[in-house]
């Protein structure tokens, strides 16, 4: 049989996941009109997709097992989560509940679905800008990245000759360049990677080539290049670190999630008793 296409496997997709939502829409009015239960319907029905998501992200972080391929499964887990957020739309009479407890509930809900979709947007976007950036780092060698690189631009002025022009090069490292390659990259700059740092450094080395000889504009040189390589570094380091940040953040709410609606369906079956 010929492989159904990316773009029209999607189309498939969303149609099923559209149908699944209208006949939730449809069985719950139909409920309604007979003086039913259609709340429980929607929250049973909420409750066991929030079951299947849990299973399905367990799945997604074991692609050892033998249950097929980890893509097919990641494409389940999203669509099913939009059916989700499709049904508690039914399922609730205001976006966010009234109550303390209802109200917390549907906050989770909507912070889990818009981590989700983060997701979706970071899974399509950061693995295209990693590899626009020079190099390949593991997440876990990165500090040892940064510490060679550091180490690699102290070594730069050791044996230098003594040029008047080599103590402007070495009092512009003391002074800004050491700081640069010493420490972390600030929370800020990991939030959200820009290139002013670098441009910043780079425009300063520029400023300097009026004041330096041969010798220094050559360290100068590969003092630029080392900020380039370590901005890439750190620029590689962030997107990684958001993705890492964003796995734990979504774990973590959609467990709180779950263990509430678990609670949420409790007490509502033990009010029908």
């Amino acid at each position: 049989m010929k492989p159904i296409h990316f773009r029209t496997r999607r189309r498939l997709s969303v149609l099923v996941t559209l149908i699944a939502i209208v006949i939730v829409v449809m069985v719950s009015r139909w409920q309604q009109d007979r003086l039913g239960h259609a709340s429980y319907f929607t929250g049973f029905t909420l409750l066991a997709i929030l079951c299947l998501l849990m299973l399905l992200g367990v799945r997604r972080r074991l692609p050892v097992l033998p249950l097929g391929n980890v893509s097919t499964w990641t494409q389940i887990h999203l669509y099913s989560g939009i059916f989700a957020a499709g049904v508690y739309a039914v399922h609730v009479p205001a976006l966010i509940a009234g109550g303390q407890f209802e109200c917390t509930l549907s906050i989770l809900f909507l912070l889990v679905s818009g981590s989700g979709f983060y997701g979706l947007y970071a899974s399509r976007t950061v693995p295209r800008r990693l590899t626009a950036v020079p190099g390949e780092f593991r997440f876990e060698q990165i500090p040892w990245h940064r510490n060679e690189i550091a180490a690699a631009a102290g070594r730069l002025l050791d044996g230098a000759s003594e040029e008047a022009a080599m103590a402007v090069l070495t009092a512009f490292y003391r002074k800004v360049l050491n700081p640069f390659f010493a420490s972390s990259p600030t929370f800020a700059y990991v939030m959200i990677p820009t290139g002013h740092r670098r441009r910043r450094l780079l425009s300063g080395l520029q400023e300097l080539d009026r004041y330096l000889e041969q010798e220094s504009r050559s360290t100068a040189g590969q003092f630029a290049a080392l900020v380039r390589k370590r901005d890439d570094l750190d620029y590689q380091y962030a997107l990684q670190f958001r993705l890492r940040l964003w796995v734990v953040v979504h774990s973590v709410l959609s467990l709180l999630l779950f263990g509430g609606a678990i609670i949420h369906a409790a007490v509502a079956l033990r009010f029908t008793m």
